[in-house]
């Protein structure tokens, strides 16, 4: 049986299926579809000295530091493979004019998570603000990627319309309640077809082999059918590539043609004190806020461009340079994955043999719902010298992540409601038993941290888990360093080397915010290469990073964790939500929660195609790095909830 490309638009338009075969030329045949929108009444808000617009079916804002706040309605078209012609219009109703008595609301700079950030009033753009140009210029843009959607490869259309626009000058909106959006395309007549022989494909170190086979052994059990396949044996059948990763690449995606593969296991980290790795990586070049380069497991999931008619080599400008992204030379990617990945990144058998029993007692029966219904969102103030009473970051960003999940119970550890103590308080509710945590603050490869509301000069940090402490020299630095006293550097002094997490088989599936949390490359190597007291400070001191410490620890810890492996991003206040992490991080939560994608690596994937059709990742380094870092350490196969 084959797996036919769906012909479908999502929730919108419907075309049958058409039965065909290969074919090296196919032809085409055009389609057009309209659908009409009718939107809810537009909302003012006074804030001061601004107003801002609400309106309810908004997906997100038009934010660009210093311009008008406008809001944005995208939707997303899913058109058949390799489907070409794409256009697009879109009828506005007349619009009505509403003349305002304050200026429209100014973007803020977004923010990085623990930076140090001296500014936080934003300063409106004069030449926006005195101009008489309708803001934006256009009434709607498109877009398009490649993608995955369940099991099928689609084209993804992506429509961004602005009913509402402002007239800088005049200080007045221009409102639209009612807008058709027309989309034209030609559809291949004989639709490229993949086999379904596998689900999941295992790419391994040969020295891991043995280790994984009662992984295959469970899958297949279970009906996931798998295959697994040694890097030396990629390597001795691919070798057109520039280098591993991209044969790694190549393989894939013959894997994907060949055998249908929808999900991709890699198997491999950093080889204990030593700067290589068991399995290829991608770094990035990104220049987004300082940082150079980060790793990117996206990369392998990547595969398809141009409406899945050519290859994705993240290389469109030809130099050589993977990922390029700064103010002269920028690749331009596709973005959207078309295959489900995850990492474990073990680096030694003994490591392998722990993430298989995990992976396999999670699985093999259904969670009790008395532990898995229970939810954990934990942070606090995230930017707290940005901001008022209310604007705290990651209370309310958790928040949004809980509203997607129908049917939980939720222990909110917050620290404006002093539930957030520090560590000792997070161990408690994590050994209790928790299906899911959605955590966020400041992080390294070492910990989390946040603090509580409105400490402007960052002085009361609250840990929420420290991985690879050393007590005693945090206690030095408190006393003679920070001058905090005797009964602190006490303290500090009690504290544990590592979290005292004792969940056993209730392990949750993660999603934590912040800079670093799952970069897996360090090691204490880095103590030799940059000196102590440097490596120490910024956590790349250890073995293992944050999140793959607790997705790997034995007996406990969690099944899985989705995090950033380079510096965690956001807008200020009551406007996190609406943008890079806070907007990211609560997709996994809606695509699990609301729409029902019940393997991880699914709705890990579908969160980052979300973003990708929502935000333009080839304008703006910063949400280029947004998908490009955050990475699934964990099985994406892994059924959530275990098999009934």
């Amino acid at each position: 049986m084959k797996k036919l490309v769906a012909v479908v638009i999502i929730g919108i338009f419907l075309v049958s299926g058409l039965t065909a075969s290969n074919a090296s030329k196919p032809g085409y045949i055009v389609e057009k579809k309209t659908e009409t929108i009718s939107l809810s009444k537009m909302q003012l808000v006074d804030t001061g000295a601004y107003v801002s617009i609400e309106l309810a079916e908004f997906t997100s804002l038009l934010m660009k530091t210093g311009e008008p706040v406008i809001p944005k309605i995208t939707r997303v078209y899913q058109l058949p493979f390799q489907s070409r012609g794409i256009q697009v219009s879109v009828d506005f109703s007349q619009p009505y004019t509403q003349v305002l008595e304050k200026r429209l609301r100014p973007a803020p700079q977004s923010l990085i998570d623990g930076k140090e950030t001296s500014e936080t009033l934003v300063t409106p753009s004069e030449t926006v603000y005195k101009s008489s140009e309708i803001y934006p210029a256009s009434s709607f843009t498109y877009s398009t990627s490649t993608g995955l959607v369940g099991t099928e490869h689609a084209v993804l259309l992506s429509v961004t319309v602005y009913p509402i626009r402002y007239s800088p000058l005049e200080n007045t909106l221009f409102i639209s309640e009612e807008y058709s959006v027309t989309v034209s395309y030609e559809q291949p007549t004989q639709p490229m077809l993949f086999s379904n022989k596998y689900d999941l494909l295992v790419i391994a170190p040969n020295e891991f082999t043995e280790a994984l086979q009662p992984l295959l052994t469970h899958k297949n059990a279970f009906g996931m059918n798998s295959t697994l396949i040694t890097l030396e044996t990629i390597y001795n059948q691919i070798n057109d590539g520039r280098d591993d990763a991209e044969n790694l690449k190549l393989y894939i995606k013959k894997a994907i043609e060949e055998q249908g593969i929808t999900y991709v296991l890699l198997v491999g980290g950093m080889k204990r004190e030593k700067e290589q790795f068991y399995l290829p990586v991608r770094y990035t070049n990104n220049r987004a806020e300082g940082d150079v380069g980060v790793l990117s497991d996206l990369y392998f999931a990547d595969i398809y461009k141009d409406n899945g008619t050519a290859f994705e080599d993240w290389d469109s400008n030809g130099n050589g340079i993977f990922a390029e992204f700064s103010n002269t030379k920028k690749d331009v990617l596709d973005g959207s994955p078309d295959v489900y990945v995850g990492r474990l990144a073990c680096s030694s058998v003994e490591e392998v043999d722990i993430m298989v029993e995990k992976i396999i007692n999670y699985e093999k029966s259904p969670a009790d719902d008395a532990w898995f219904k229970r939810m954990l969102l934990i942070g606090g103030d995230t930017y707290p010298e940005s901001g008022g009473p209310g604007e705290y970051e990651a209370e309310l960003d958790t928040n949004v992540s809980a509203s997607y999940m129908t049917g939980f119970t939720f222990e909110r550890l917050w620290a404006s409601t002093g539930a957030l103590t520090g560590q000792k308080s997070v161990e408690q509710a994590m050994n209790a038993g928790a299906g899911f945590i959605h955590c966020a603050g400041h992080a390294n490869p070492s910990i989390l941290v946040t603090f509580p509301p409105l400490d402007a000069d960052k002085s009361e940090k609250i840990t929420i888990l420290g991985t690879y402490n050393i007590p005693p020299l945090n206690a030095f630095y408190a006393l003679f360093f920070q001058k905090k006293g005797i009964a602190e550097a006490l303290k500090m002094l009690q504290e544990h080397w590592n979290p005292q997490i004792k969940n056993s088989e209730k392990q949750p599936i993660v999603v934590v915010g912040g800079c670093h949390n799952s970069q897996f490359n360090i090691t204490p190597q880095n103590i030799l290469n940059y000196g102590f007291s440097y490596a120490y400070g910024r956590g790349i001191h250890a073995p293992k990073c944050w999140s793959w410490w607790l997705t790997s620890k034995e007996n406990g810890g969690a099944i899985a964790t989705m995090g950033n492996t380079g510096l965690g991003m956001g807008l200020p206040g009551f406007s996190y939500p609406n943008g890079l992490d806070g907007w990211l991080l609560p997709r996994f939560f809606y695509n699990y929660g609301q729409l029902g994608r019940h393997h991880v690596g699914e709705a890990h994937s579908a969160a980052i195609a979300d973003y990708v059709n929502e935000f333009n990742i080839n304008k703006d380094a910063e949400d280029r790095q947004m998908v490009e870092q955050w990475i699934l350490l964990g099985d994406p196969s892994l059924m959530i909830g275990g098999y009934q």
